[in-house]
């Protein structure tokens, strides 16, 4: 437990489902956690319910919509105020939305959270990781990346014609072009990504009907994993860096597997990490 509360791990999408099964495992497993929400409501019942499954565990929970920049960036200094280090950042936040939703900064709303959210938090925490002696930037994607050829590189933001389904299949496949892009980039980090399975969680809530129904006949099938489950593989990666090892793995039930061919490609991850630092506003 000593060694544990040596690291620091940061944890978003934290208040429930997956985010909240893996706060609540490093919690009990004695390491200091940093975990961030946007749901005022599930945030409180979420801290309430860690505190009491891990009493003696520190952990700090920090409100944010990740969809708005503006957020990530402050949400991102709020967390240096509370760490001199980050052993582990894990991306775990995102959301699939029924609507066609603008932010504020003139952003679709889903491109915004699941893709520039963590490509910002990665990049302003940069100094944090490197201060830790291992670090690990661990992102979850989808296996539903691979249900798209490519990128949609003329409309990344469907501004000329919304779709629930292709917004957030196309924001994991760049989670994955992303983490496979931070590994050659900076080879001083471990950069993973995961894939948690088809889980039964509040995800759907905001989701299209024709992704409810698939979640729907999974459930029927019996196919569908709790947050409990789908959050192991996060943890077994957290545990122990050298699981992740080489740098930039696609994980699957404890298991390194191969992503579709267009999350492979090498000039793709490039440019779009370039879209990203121009809609960021950050250069790493």
């Amino acid at each position: 437990m000593a060694a544990n509360g040596n690291k620091v791990v940061v944890v978003t999408g934290a208040s429930s489902g997956v985010g909240f099964e893996t706060a609540l495992g490093l919690a009990r497993d004695g390491y200091r956690v940093i975990a961030l929400g946007r749901n005022p409501e599930r945030m409180a019942a979420s801290a309430e319910a860690v505190a009491k499954a891990a009493p003696a565990a520190r952990v700090d929970w920090l409100g944010a919509d990740l969809s708005v920049m503006a957020e990530v960036r402050e949400v991102s200094r709020r967390i240096g105020d509370l760490a001199d280090r980050i052993d582990v950042l894990i991306n775990n936040a995102g959301q699939t939305i029924n609507t066609y939703n603008v932010t504020v900064e003139g952003l679709e709303q889903t491109f915004a959270g699941n893709v520039l959210a963590p490509f910002l938090m990665t990049g302003i925490l940069l100094p944090l990781l490197h201060n830790a002696p291992q670090p690990h930037v661990i992102t979850t994607a989808s296996v539903g990346h691979s249900y798209i050829d490519d990128m949609f590189w003329d409309d990344l933001q469907f501004q000329r014609g919304y779709s629930c389904p292709m917004a957030y299949l196309q924001s994991k496949l760049a989670n994955i072009l992303f983490t496979r892009e931070l590994a050659v980039r900076h080879a001083e980090l471990v950069s993973s990504s995961i894939h948690p399975g088809t889980v039964s969680s509040n995800f759907t809530d905001t989701a299209d009907e024709r992704t409810k129904q698939f979640f729907a006949e999974a459930s029927k099938k019996g196919e569908l994993v709790t947050p409990a489950d789908a959050a192991d593989t996060l943890l077994w990666l957290t545990r122990d860096i050298g699981n992740a090892l080489p740098s930039g793995g696609y994980f699957f039930e404890r298991e390194r597997i191969e992503p579709s061919a267009a999350a492979m490609n090498p000039d793709s991850a490039k440019r779009l990490w370039a879209i990203c630092e121009d809609l960021a506003g950050i250069a790493y």
